[in-house]
């Protein structure tokens, strides 16, 4: 009974770390290299994001939240703290560019799903 008892605790462990490894599915791309890192910015289809500014270290800030798409303008309302390239971006071709935020940022597209979302 306790060999029973302890696969099925060992089985429902397992589960749930499965759960929490499961990747979301990207709808956007976009990056750029910085002078000492990269810059990335992921949407996801459930209309989350991650703004992250990485430097030459493997952990860089990630900016998280939801976004809001209004014709070709993304609003980004950021759970925590915003970044620097501020929280409005317009997309032009391949390019996200920040417009709202202490300085320009413009970021390459690499992957872009969300006009046909």
């Amino acid at each position: 009974m306790k060999k029973i008892i302890g696969i099925l605790i060992l089985v429902l462990i397992c589960e749930s770390c499965n759960h929490w490894n499961e990747k979301k599915e990207t709808i956007l791309l976009a990056d750029r290299e910085a002078p000492l890192g990269w810059v990335y910015l992921r949407i996801y289809k459930d209309k989350t994001f991650e703004f992250e500014s990485r430097g030459l270290e493997r952990k860089g800030d990630i900016y998280a939240g939801t976004m809001e798409l209004k014709n070709d303008t993304i609003y980004f309302h950021y759970s925590d703290s915003i970044p620097k390239a501020g929280n409005k971006a317009i997309l032009i071709k391949n390019i996200v560019s920040y417009f709202s935020g202490e300085y320009p940022e413009r970021l390459e597209i690499k992957k872009n799903e969300l006009l046909t979302e």
